[in-house]
């Protein structure tokens, strides 16, 4: 006899493998605007209703539970249907002048309720309570008083700006799940799933852990390595943490501080191409530019983000003497049978820099990721798993698309009202005309926005609300998206809400608001990087490759000194003047224009301080604080011995 529970996991198989099939027809057969995005947000819709069930505690509730999701389904394939065969009129009809329906009416009622129900099922109600207010404003903006206010939707009008054209649930960022999203999650699911995420986590490991500070060194490295495959903060964590955790515990951090570094470094994977936080996508598709551009755009901005990690860890380690690991390289399975793993990512990066389109790159390189494994035996894999890696991907999809889809109905109802005009010039008002104070209610803004939000949701909305903005007080526009795309990514280790520290947090079984002081601590350089590149968009990679060069190298040196301010050392300890000169040379090799006279004299600056700090200082200064990392052969009890108070927090 088949039980309910057996019934409700063939369905879901059945749904998340009709869905799968549905998205990699897209690639060779794509269906129009207007019949693709409606049955991708219901089918998504269908499958997060059946994976991320109801759980009533009685048995009455058990049973309604049931009822209404066999209703959802039915409800969901049915809109489905009513796409695929009113599609003609979709098409042909002139928006916000042909007849709106009452089934259009009906269609739009009981789509968008199910859709916010798929919505606090992901992620909550930070974002719900975001879109609710948005429809509430929609709908009831003749309530609110000037100059917010203005004369309102009605039902017809809304349902013609969400669901009867390529606009609202159906608009940029449901066709950008389609055409760039899936096929970067099949391909880092199907690269995961075959041996690559736990090959760039041990090469992480043979990498740094007979480095000073390795373990932690290794944790950054895994983080950025994952993260170039990865569209989320939360899963790097868990995907790279669950290892790098103990191992910083066993060197010495404490829990807090081992469970903060592992969140930021997964957190900057967001910031890392080619994947970018699924960010990168969205943001070509608005800016109307070649994705391969804002992968490029973005290395300098990532190395500099994970080059100030690494030489912090790599101070903290050298001062504090905690860090450093008994790194047994046989403990790791050999890195040599299982390298031919990589031919799938070098293969999708090789295509995108030779002009391939994105999606065209990750779905070649998701067929290579597949048959590569099965060249060798040490890597190959039971055929069983590609049908759990065609049930994940779905799965995968749906619950990220759910949100992303439903953030359409933020984006149009600012739009069509004019709030986003309206807000863009209370920003100037309040700014003062004056970009660098519009630039912090700026972050402040992104910071609090993103508590709580997915990275991609963030942006999108601070796309649409702090962008124009900034493009109207004259910042080039890649650059002004790309400052708003960098807080929202902070805001996942920023507290009171703080996804990435208090998913590390637990895992390390930390206190959480600490671990979101700390992270926030560590990355606080990042807060500079993004006014780097509004003051010089060179950072970018937008001019000529010696002027990049030259001002990537600046950018390096910039770091450097940030790090030797908040670590207070460098090859020994620094007086607070010495700090305080750190941080001024900094932040004006942040802020001020490359090349600039100004710039070329706080780049000598940075390198007499670092002359005075290996050759003068030591020579005139003894230092009897000083403290010399011990070999990586010591165990982590030596460690804790040697350094009791480093090991229990700066």
């Amino acid at each position: 006899m088949i039980t309910y529970d057996k019934f409700h996991r063939l369905i879901l198989a059945g749904l998340s493998l009709g869905y799968f099939a549905f998205l990699v027809k897209q690639f060779y057969w794509p269906d129009p605007p207007m019949l693709a995005a409606p049955v991708h947000v219901f089918l998504a819709m269908a499958v997060t209703t059946l994976l991320m069930p109801m759980k009533p505690a009685s048995a009455v509730g058990r049973i309604a539970a049931r009822v209404v999701e066999t209703l959802m389904v039915f409800a969901c394939l049915a809109i489905a249907a009513h796409y695929i065969f009113d599609l003609d009129r979709m098409q042909t009809r002139l928006a916000y002048i042909d007849e709106v329906f009452p089934v259009d009416k009906v269609v739009f009622a009981v789509g968008t309720a199910m859709l916010l129900e798929g919505v606090r099922r992901c992620v909550g109600w930070s974002l719900l309570s975001m879109i609710l207010a948005f429809l509430a404003y929609g709908f009831l903006g003749f309530l609110v008083p000037s100059p917010l206010g203005f004369s309102g939707f009605d039902l017809g009008q809304m349902t013609d700006m969400m669901t009867m054209n390529p606009d609202g649930l159906f608009g940029v960022t449901a066709t950008t799940s389609i055409n760039f999203v899936f096929y970067f999650i099949m391909f880092g699911a199907i690269f995961a799933s075959t041996g690559g995420g736990q090959l760039f986590i041990d090469i992480a490991m043979m990498a740094a852990g007979r480095l000073v500070g390795g373990a932690a060194k290794a944790a950054l490295i895994g983080s950025a390595l994952f993260g170039t495959i990865s569209g989320s903060a939360v899963s790097n964590v868990a995907a790279v943490g669950v290892l790098t955790i103990p191992l910083m515990r066993r060197a010495g951090y404490t829990a807090e501080q081992a469970a903060a570094t592992e969140a930021i470094g997964s957190t900057g994977g967001q910031l890392m191409p080619p994947v970018m936080g699924i960010a990168a996508f969205v943001m070509a598709d608005i800016l109307g530019v070649p994705y391969t551009r804002i992968a490029l755009a973005g290395v300098i901005p990532a190395l500099a983000f994970y080059g100030a990690l690494f030489v912090i860890v790599d101070l903290r380690a050298r001062k504090s003497g905690v860090g450093t690991i008994d790194f047994d390289a046989s403990t790791i399975a050999p890195l040599m049978p299982r390298l031919h793993l990589l031919i799938g990512p070098v293969l999708m990066l090789g295509m995108l820099f030779a002009g391939y389109s994105a999606p065209f790159a990750a779905f070649y390189a998701s067929i290579v990721a597949i048959l590569v494994p099965l060249l060798r035996k040490e890597t190959r894999y039971d055929f069983a798993r590609l049908y759990e890696i065609a049930l994940d991907v779905p799965k995968q999809m749906a619950q990220l698309s759910i949100p992303l889809c439903t953030i359409g109905i933020i984006m149009t109802v600012a739009t069509q009202s004019n709030l986003a005009l309206k807000f863009v010039t209370g920003l100037t008002v309040l700014g003062g005309g004056s970009l660098y104070l519009s630039l912090i209610l700026i972050v402040i803004g992104c910071l609090i926005m993103g508590m709580g939000l997915p990275t991609v949701a963030a942006y999108i909305i601070g796309s649409v609300m702090f962008v124009p903005a900034l493009v109207g007080m004259g910042v080039d526009r890649l650059a002004a998206h790309f400052f708003v795309m960098f807080f929202c990514v902070l805001s996942m280790v920023t507290p009171p809400v703080a996804l990435a520290s208090f998913a590390a947090a637990g895992m390390a079984k930390a206190n959480t608001m600490k671990t979101g002081m700390l992270a926030t601590g560590l990355g606080a350089v990042s807060f500079l990087i993004p006014f780097g590149f509004v003051t010089d968009p060179i950072i970018l990679w937008n001019g000529p490759i010696g002027p990049i060069l030259i001002a990537a190298f600046g950018m390096m040196c910039a770091i450097v000194a940030w790090a030797m301010f908040i670590q207070g050392w460098m090859n020994q300890n620094l007086t607070w003047a010495e700090r305080l000169v750190c941080l001024v040379i900094c932040v004006g090799i942040v802020l001020v224009k490359s090349l600039d006279p100004l710039w070329f004299a706080l780049l000598a600056a940075f390198w007499v301080v670092i002359g005075w700090c290996f050759l003068i200082r030591p020579r005139f200064f003894s230092d009897e604080a000083r403290v010399i990392a011990p070999p990586p052969s010591m165990t982590a009890e030596e460690l804790l011995a040697q350094a009791p108070v480093a090991a229990h927090g700066e």
